[in-house]
């Protein structure tokens, strides 16, 4: 008898527990919705048969009781009718009703949260970019310009963003809300995360390394690449890398281009998932090993662009990237017939180019 008293007490203390805190759920509105149903369908077969109304007029009066509008065009005269008023729409039907639209708001204020806080999936997302993980440093910043620089690129421009992250468990910052990203909360070495990012349907997947400063982050990321591989993605895989040497781990791992960290050029990731193979040139020219761009101060005038191309290829000194106006500006990839007029020149060498001198060089313009 003891033990029946305790968990009957159990039982109506989590019940009571529950009724206080519980965010009702749909199935909580259309029980409510049928019992409110019923309720007025009663009141309407009252009316017919006490007030000796047709059941449009029926419904009417009831629909205009429950709603508290009472315009008073009909109403309950005889005493069963007026008792039926009182017992089905003012003890039942006006309470259900207040119940309902309480619940309804409660549910899309919920949702709304829900939805803000990254706590549901987007299963109507696909073809999207699905960024995993968020720089441990700075990463609102980041995100910013990553996303920023993805809205100005024409081919990306139009493709839904979503970002897996625990980093904004209470939303993202409202300036990436406001383009359109959304996110979900988690881990994606959790087990059944990258699912719920919809990893299966997304166009490209991008694996950001948390911190920079620490090794043990190109682990993650590895291990992350293997979680995404077993789900059979037909996405294109994009990966940072802190140590060089884990790049072929990464490609074997999945995936199809991986970089270094760069915080401050996002442009550099983006371009990678746009123009596969660009990431490679564009990191070289960060480097003196290997391809890398030297500046020639020598003057030049009256030439066309398409001459200074074919001369120095010609004569084995570099590939001309772009030159130094007066003013200092520096001008990229020039009309090919423009003629210019240069204090110096950017080119792209390699280690073994062998470089003239500079008034060799103006020798072979005159």
């Amino acid at each position: 008898m003891n033990s029946l008293g305790l968990l009957l007490k159990r039982k109506n203390s989590r019940h009571k527990f529950r009724k206080k805190v519980h965010l009702h759920e749909t199935g909580d509105i259309k029980k409510r919705f049928i019992l409110l149903a019923c309720v007025i369908a009663l009141h309407s077969l009252a009316m017919v048969f006490f007030e000796d109304l047709d059941w449009w007029q029926a419904f009417w009066l009831t629909m205009t009781s429950a709603s508290t509008t009472g315009y008073g065009d009909i109403s309950a005269v005889t005493f069963w009718g007026q008792f039926s008023t009182i017992l089905l729409i003012y003890g039942l039907g006006i309470t259900l009703l207040a119940l309902i639209a309480s619940d309804y708001v409660e549910l899309r204020l919920m949702r709304k949260e829900m939805r803000i806080k990254g706590r549901i999936k987007w299963d109507d997302m696909q073809n999207h970019i699905l960024i995993i993980n968020t720089p441990k440093y700075d990463s609102e910043r980041y995100l910013g310009l990553l996303i920023s620089q993805i809205s100005q690129t024409p081919e990306l421009v139009d493709i839904p963003v979503q970002i897996l992250t625990t980093a904004f468990p209470e939303g993202l910052p409202i300036e990436l809300r406001s383009q359109g990203v959304v996110h979900h909360t988690g881990d994606a070495l959790d087990d059944g995360m990258l699912t719920s990012a919809g990893v299966q349907k997304a166009k490209y997947i991008i694996v950001l390394c948390q911190d920079t400063q620490d090794s043990h982050c190109d682990s993650s990321t590895f291990d992350t690449l293997h979680r995404i591989q077993e789900l059979a993605p037909t996405a294109f895989i994009m990966a940072e890398a802190i140590n060089d040497s884990n790049r072929p781990r990464f490609k074997a791992a999945g995936a199809k281009a991986v970089i270094r960290p760069v915080r401050a050029y996002p442009e550099m990731l983006v371009r990678s998932l746009i123009a596969p193979g660009t990431e490679q040139v564009l990191e070289d020219l960060f480097r003196h090993q290997g391809d890398h761009t030297i500046r020639l101060n020598v003057r030049l005038k009256d030439v066309t662009w398409a001459q200074v191309v074919t001369t120095l290829i010609q004569k084995n000194i570099g590939t001309a990237l772009g030159y130094v106006q007066k003013n200092g500006d520096i001008i990229t990839h020039p009309q090919t017939y423009s003629i210019i007029e240069a204090e110096g020149l950017i080119i792209l060498i390699n280690d073994d180019q062998v470089i003239p001198s500079l008034e060799e060089i103006r020798q072979y313009f005159i």
